[in-house]
This record gives C-alpha cells, sequence and structure tokens, in this order.
C-alpha cells in the first residue's frame, strides 16, 4: 500500500475537474426566469421615504407637486439610475406601495420583472440553505456549529472529484492525545485510533514507523474507497473533525496568548462598523473575478451576507468562530498572525511583506488555501500578492452572488426614468501612474590600497637578475586616504513590483562617479634587498585619484569594476621619482560580491527598527602606467608584455647582460618608470541601515603576490594561501541612499450635470488624487533574509496627499 501511494503521480487538482473550463473562461452560468421583483434595501427605504412626504400635503402644495430631489437624495437617485430607466419604474412602483390607501402616483408600471440570477461552484448556496434551517452558534449551541463547521468541509469539494480526508498533520495529533477517538473500521464495526495504533506497534518494533503506518491507515477511514463507502468515510471523516475541533478549543484556552488574543479579537468586532477586521472582509476583493458582482463575504457558518451589526452583538462568539475556522484551516499559530495582521488594519498588506511567515511556510498556506480555486480552470492562480485578508477569507467565508433584475415598464413612465436619468448624469475619470526612477546614494569612507613595485624594466627592484634568482618580492607601496562616491542603481522592470515588495530586481545594473585622495607610501616595509642601483627610497606623497564605476546586480550577487586614474606630485630626487605616479596610472578593479545577509531588526512595521546587512567580497586590481591597461595576460607578469616596457629592457640589458650605468642613466633622465604588479584581497562588510544612513565596516586582508613570482597560475592554491598570509586592513564608510524616488499615484475626478433638453447646467467636478512614495528604496536581495527585511519601505512611511 505505501509502496502504491508513493509511485502514485501527483494530479492537479483542474485535472481532476468533471466540467472543464477554458483559462479566461468565468465561472458563473446564469438562468432567467419572469417573476414579481424583490427590491433590494435600498430601493425599499428610498421609497418609504418619499411616500411619507407626500403623505403629509400640508408640508407641499399639491397643485405644484414637490421637487423629485426633495423627495429623493442625490445619493439615491444616481443609484437608481445605475440601474437604467428601467430602475424608476420600480422605484416609483414602491413609493405607491407605501402610500396611503387611495392615493396613487399616476404612473402605469408592469407588474412582472425580469430576474437573472447566477448559479456559481464558488457560492455556497446549498450549504446556506441547512444553516438557515439549523443555525448554532460557537458558545450557545457547540454541537450544531460544530455540525455546521463539517457541512461547510465537505461543501468545499465544488463539484471536483477530490474527497475530503483528514491531513496527516492532525491525523498524527489525534492518534497521540485523543487514542479513544472511536471510529467505523472498514468491517462496519466500531474501533478506536488508539487501537489502529497498536496493531501496527506489534508488527513493527520501530514506533515511528508504526506511528506513520497507522496515520495512514486512519486516514484511508476517512477517504472513500473500494475499502470504505462514502458515508462511512464521511462519518468517520466528521467524527475526526469534531475531535479536532475539541483539541483546537483546548489550545486557545491553554494558550495565555491565544486566549488573550481572541479577547482583543472579540473588541475589536464589537466596533461593529468600525471594525478592522470586518472591513477588511467586507473589502476584499478576491472573490471579484470569479464571481461576477460578488455581494459581499458569508461566514461559512452563516446563511447571509457578514453584517457588521449583527457581529456587534455577539462579538465574542464570532472572534471564536473565526478564530477556530482559520486556525482549523491553517493551524493555531498562523491563524493567530493572520487575524492579528487584520486587527492593526493591516489586512491589505500582501502576505510575503508581514515579517510572519517565511517563503517556504507562505507557499504552504497559499498553496493549501487556494486549492480549490485553482481546482476549477482559472488559468493564472492568483496568489502571488495574495493578502492577509485574502488568506483569512479562504478560511472563514464563501462569496455571494447578487441577483441581476430587469424590471420593465409602460412609455410613459420611460420618459420620466430617461429625465431623471438626464438630470443625475455622472462621469467618472481615473488614472493610475507608477513610476520608478534611479536610486541614487553617496558614501564618503576611509580606503586602504596596497601593491608591490616589482619587474621593472632596468631592475631597480630585481627578482631576477642575469637569470638569477634573487629571493626578492617586490617593495610593498601602500595608500591611505578617502573615498567619495556617488552611485545609482537602474531598472528595467514593472514598476509596481518594485514598490509592492519593496524588493530591487532580480537583474540590474548600476553606475557611478568615484573622487578620493590621501597619502601614498613608499619604501616602508623594509623588506627589499638593495639591487645594484641601491635600496628603494622612503617617502611619502600625496595622491588623487578619480574615475567610474559599473556593476551588473544578479540576485544577491554583484559583478563590478573601477576604473580610475591614479596620479601624484613630481619628485625632484630621481630615484623617488621613478617611483612616483607623475606621469599618471590607471587603477582597476575587478569585484565580485556577494550579499550574504539582509536582517530587519526591531519594530520595522511601526516605521522604526533598522537593518543589519553582511556582505562578502574578493577584489582583484591592477595598476598601470600611463592610461593604457597593459595587463599582458593572467598567467604572466603584469605590464611586462607591451612594447615599452620590453624596448626600455633591451636597452638597459644590451646583449641580455644588465648594464647598470645604461639604467642608472635612464632613471636619472626620466626615460623609465617603475612597474607594479597586480593586488587582491578579500573581505567581510558589516553594515547597519536606519532610515536613510547606513554605516559599515570592512575588514579584510591584502595579498600584494597575487602574480605569483614561480610562474604558477594567477588563481592558485598559492593565491589563497597569501590572502590568509596577507596584510589585515579595515576601512569605515557612512552612505545616505535618497531613496528610489518611486512613487504611485492615483487621479479621480468625478463630473456631475443636469440636462434637460439640448442645454446642460454648469459642471460640477470633484477631484482627487493620493500619492504613495518609497522611504528609502527597495532592499538588496540577500542569501540569508528574515521576514522584516522584507516589508516595503512604502509600509513603513507612506505619504498621503
Amino acid at each position: 500500500m505505501l509502496s502504491n501511494q508513493a509511485n502514485a503521480q501527483y494530479k492537479a487538482p483542474q485535472d481532476t475537474a468533471k466540467i472543464k473550463h477554458a483559462p479566461n473562461a468565468p465561472l458563473t452560468t446564469y438562468q432567467t426566469t419572469t417573476q414579481p421583483y424583490k427590491p433590494d434595501s435600498r430601493f425599499v427605504g428610498a421609497a418609504v421615504k418619499a411616500a411619507e412626504i407626500l403623505s403629509d400635503t400640508t408640508k407641499y402644495d399639491p397643485k405644484k407637486g414637490v421637487a423629485i430631489d426633495q423627495l429623493f437624495s442625490k445619493e439615491d437617485l444616481q443609484y437608481v439610475v445605475k440601474q437604467g430607466t428601467q430602475g424608476v419604474a420600480v422605484l416609483f412602483d414602491l413609493v405607491n406601495q407605501h402610500l396611503p390607501k387611495g392615493q396613487t402616483i399616476t404612473f402605469r408600471t408592469e407588474g412582472q420583472s425580469e430576474v437573472t440570477t447566477g448559479s456559481n461552484p464558488l457560492v455556497l448556496s446549498n450549504l446556506r440553505a441547512m444553516i438557515a434551517a439549523k443555525p448554532g452558534s460557537a458558545l450557545n449551541n457547540p454541537q450544531q456549529w460544530k455540525e455546521n463547521i463539517y457541512l461547510a468541509y465537505m461543501a468545499r469539494d465544488y463539484a471536483t472529484k477530490l474527497s475530503n480526508t483528514i491531513t496527516i498533520t492532525s491525523a498524527t495529533r489525534e492518534i497521540r492525545e485523543t487514542p479513544g477517538l472511536e471510529i467505523i473500521d472498514f468491517n462496519g464495526q466500531s474501533i478506536t485510533i488508539g487501537k489502529i495504533l497498536a496493531r501496527y506497534q506489534a508488527k513493527n518494533a520501530n514506533k515511528y514507523q508504526a506511528e506513520k503506518q497507522a496515520v495512514l491507515n486512519f486516514r484511508e477511514h476517512t477517504f472513500p474507497s473500494e475499502k470504505i463507502s462514502k458515508e462511512t468515510a464521511n462519518e468517520n471523516y466528521k467524527r475526526a473533525l469534531f475531535d479536532l475541533i475539541d483539541l483546537q478549543e483546548g489550545d486557545i484556552n491553554r494558550h495565555p496568548e491565544t486566549k488573550k488574543f481572541v479577547d482583543v479579537l472579540a473588541a475589536d468586532l464589537q466596533k461593529g462598523k468600525s471594525s478592522n477586521v470586518v472591513n477588511a472582509l467586507k473589502n476584499n476583493h478576491f472573490f471579484d473575478a470569479n464571481v461576477p458582482g460578488n455581494a459581499g463575504p458569508v461566514l461559512l457558518t452563516e446563511d447571509s451576507v457578514l453584517n457588521a451589526d449583527k457581529v456587534q452583538m455577539h462579538p465574542q462568539d464570532k472572534a471564536l468562530e473565526i478564530m477556530t475556522l482559520t486556525a482549523l484551516h491553517y493551524g493555531e499559530r498562523d491563524a493567530v498572525k493572520l487575524l492579528r495582521s487584520l486587527v492593526n488594519g493591516k489586512g491589505t498588506v500582501p502576505a510575503r511583506q508581514t515579517n510572519e511567515f517565511t517563503p517556504v511556510r507562505l507557499g504552504q498556506l497559499i498553496n493549501h488555501g487556494t486549492e480549490k480555486l485553482k481546482s476549477l480552470g482559472f488559468g493564472e492562480a492568483k496568489v502571488d500578492n495574495m493578502s492577509t485578508s485574502d488568506l483569512v477569507l479562504l478560511a472563514v467565508a464563501a462569496p455571494d452572488a447578487p441577483v441581476v433584475i430587469r424590471p420593465d415598464a409602460y412609455l410613459s413612465l420611460r420618459n420620466v426614468g430617461s429625465t431623471i436619468a438626464n438630470y443625475y448624469n455622472t462621469t467618472e475619470t481615473s488614472e493610475t501612474k507608477n513610476v520608478v526612477m534611479f536610486n541614487p546614494r553617496i558614501s564618503l569612507g576611509s580606503r586602504h590600497t596596497e601593491y608591490r613595485a616589482a619587474f621593472d624594466a632596468v631592475d631597480f627592484v630585481p627578482e631576477f637578475l642575469n637569470g638569477v634568482y634573487l629571493n626578492q618580492k617586490g617593495s610593498r607601496i601602500t595608500q591611505n586616504g578617502f573615498e567619495l562616491r556617488v552611485e545609482s542603481d537602474l531598472y528595467f522592470t514593472n514598476s509596481l513590483n518594485i514598490i509592492e515588495k519593496g524588493v530591487k530586481p532580480v537583474i540590474f545594473p548600476e553606475f557611478g562617479i568615484i573622487l578620493g585622495g590621501g597619502q601614498r607610501k613608499v619604501g616602508y616595509d623594509n623588506n627589499t634587498t638593495p639591487g645594484p642601483l641601491g635600496a628603494v627610497p622612503q617617502f611619502k606623497n600625496t595622491y588623487f585619484n578619480w574615475g567610474a564605476h559599473l556593476g551588473l546586480n544578479v540576485g544577491p550577487i554583484l559583478l563590478a569594476t573601477d576604473a580610475t586614474y591614479l596620479s601624484t606630485d613630481e619628485e625632484t630626487n630621481p630615484n623617488k621619482r621613478f617611483f612616483d605616479l607623475s606621469q599618471g596610472s590607471t587603477y582597476y578593479r575587478y569585484t565580485v560580491l556577494a550579499h550574504l545577509i539582509n536582517f530587519g531588526l526591531g519594530k520595522i512595521a511601526e516605521g522604526g527598527g533598522s537593518h543589519l546587512t553582511i556582505d562578502a567580497e574578493y577584489t582583484g586590481e591592477t595598476n598601470n602606467s600611463g592610461i593604457k591597461n597593459r595587463t599582458f595576460a593572467n598567467s604572466s607578469a603584469v605590464q611586462t608584455g607591451n612594447d615599452e616596457w620590453v624596448r626600455d629592457y633591451n636597452r638597459a640589458h644590451p646583449g641580455g647582460v644588465f648594464n647598470a650605468g645604461i639604467a642608472n642613466s635612464m632613471i636619472i633622465n626620466g626615460d623609465v618608470k617603475s612597474t607594479y604588479a597586480s593586488s587582491s584581497y578579500a573581505a567581510i562588510t558589516v553594515g547597519l541601515q536606519k532610515n536613510h544612513f547606513q554605516f559599515k565596516a570592512m575588514g579584510g586582508s591584502y595579498n600584494i603576490y597575487t602574480v605569483p613570482i614561480n610562474g604558477k597560475k594567477l588563481i592558485s592554491g598559492e593565491t589563497i594561501k597569501n590572502i590568509l598570509k596577507g596584510n589585515l586592513f579595515g576601512a569605515l564608510s557612512v552612505t545616505y541612499h535618497f531613496g528610489s524616488s518611486s512613487f504611485s499615484s492615483k487621479y479621480r475626478k468625478t463630473d456631475s450635470y443636469s440636462k434637460i433638453g439640448t442645454e446642460e447646467s454648469e459642471h460640477k467636478a470633484e477631484e482627487s488624487s493620493s500619492e504613495e512614495r518609497t522611504g528609502f528604496g527597495p532592499r538588496n536581495h540577500a542569501i540569508f533574509t528574515n521576514g522584516k527585511a522584507r516589508l516595503t519601505p512604502a509600509e513603513i512611511t507612506p505619504q498621503k496627499l
């Protein structure tokens, strides 16, 4: 049995549906009948108010009549007009019904209306009928309430071949905690789940394997098959679910925090129309695309659309019901997280931005919560940006479809309706823009650089002389100064995604400019054996550098290069001048950087807190005389492959033999300059960002022997050893992030006017707009993040204009 189950291929729920739908086809099927029209409450309310005004003839002149806008409010008339001119006919018919006997408005209206009702598998009509017949609450009638929950869970089959069964997690818990639960065995006899476990423990010495087999057997008792009928399996499922509800109630009462939260939830529900939870569910649009004209959510244990006033009358009852339904669906811990988000007024926030769920757990919640939706063939699933209220909605409620009325009327009343429709004409215009510009930042920090003088053409710092190895490794040169960097990202992606998620795109370039300066030290390493031209001179001078930065970000990895121009003042001493950079030099850095950690710390959701970042990088550097990059090849010495170096070398080595006199004269005349070998370093950078400011501390090891002296490969075991044995260094910097200049703006204009004949009244325009900006730009991708790091800055500091 286990083998067959393991080899069974997974079938997507949509593959099991009895009725196939095209990817974008609506689920609703329509049926039209002719029947007496039952108007909604707004029509009735407007008609009753008008009838009361018309009934009191002392308040107006019956010969002149009453102005239409005194009989009905402007808002009610606009609502009626949206139904078409036929809506006016229904309205006046209702007024006549509520006038005193003998009084009537002499319009003739049809007594029949065309009514269209929709049949949609998401609308649990049969469940509503059963609950309406036998209502029950968690406090006053818990047994019937459990029965209603069972009916709700069975109704969620939604016309597919999928059958309900107890989950592995729930079955395991019940075997451990309620072994006395009695169910119907395959032979029709009663058996406890404890006895099922005992059977397998007697056969298997491994208690974990025995429990696993018992859980599978228990679940088979709740799933229709050849072994057990659907009626018996459903009865077993019902008993298991009842037991699970009792366990859930025990958890709620046993855990002080959960029990306390139920009171918090009840306090919110007691606010009625001001309740954050009620508004989050009533204003949710998750079902709208699949249930056209969705009239609102219906709690699974209710028979009508969620009503704030009714909830306000029984807040403790409803709090326990909503908590239990959500906990049964997702588990107690996640239920508290989801409902707390609604209580705090953050039901519209995408679940991935709430800091509460890991990506894996959120994926499990989304897959579980929308399985019934995906099983009906919608095409693309609507789960990418599910909000917390979406997840709660799927656990506690189902949609309700509206009734569409098309009443008929005689011509005389149609003319009246047409006049009213023209008079209360309203035009609405709305526009939404999403813009993302650059993401600039400016940083100022210390910069430490090391490299070594080596391989020069006149053997001032010789490693080999006339073919003899001198066991020298060059002369170390250090630079310590400051560096100012102005950089920015550039995004080529959907700007709305960046604003909603608060995370940079997976792939994007960055660019910037660099300006720096400081002190350059030559000859202070005391490790250079004097060559034929003497020891390396010791001196300090000032350097300046400027250049450009270019990088490509791919997920948490940055590939970047800095190309800078480096120069110093000219020294008067010929030997010092040999080592200065008065001729100018290009300095290239080639960096691979990994964003390891991006953790949110503190109260991020309340607009406080900070972000901890840790990056690791490896950088290779080349320092080249003049402007041209003269690196010859990765496997050979730097700069020794260019024509100028070869020409100088041959001049100082006539016939291949070093001539100190010629070499010295070349140095005195300024005909030749020192040559420098490549360096590299590995470093860790720890940063702390608070609002716009980010402080960073870097620590690492410099390897000035990146180009091996023994002819080995550029990247080798020796290179790694040299980094580990390199010179330790550190640097500090502060960065100001200007923000991404990302914003989402919405504009709406309502234009109202009256029209009589061909003449229009003055147009009355009402305009409104809102704009939301990010606080300090989206965050970088990182290998390790916590939930808080994923919060969008727009959620931290929204500015509504």
